[in-house]
């Protein structure tokens, strides 16, 4: 994720590292839900306000709480 606070301060990159636990059958290769909100509540306190999130439109995004 890429970040930029307003006044001119330099962007910032937050980044998660997704650890592959082996094969399983039900459980998906990418992030969670789960780790998309720790990684935007990382990115709020680094930053120390509120964010801005700007995503694609990935047909992965399926959840109704995060608005896809």
């Amino acid at each position: 994720m890429i970040c930029t606070k307003a006044g001119g301060h330099r962007p910032r990159l937050i980044h998660r590292i997704h650890l592959d636990r082996g094969p399983a059958k039900d459980r998906g290769k990418g992030f969670a839900e789960t780790d998309y909100a720790y990684l935007l509540d990382a990115a709020h306190q680094q930053l120390g306000g509120p964010v801005v999130l700007v995503r694609d439109n990935l047909n992965t995004h399926v959840s109704r709480t995060s608005g896809g």
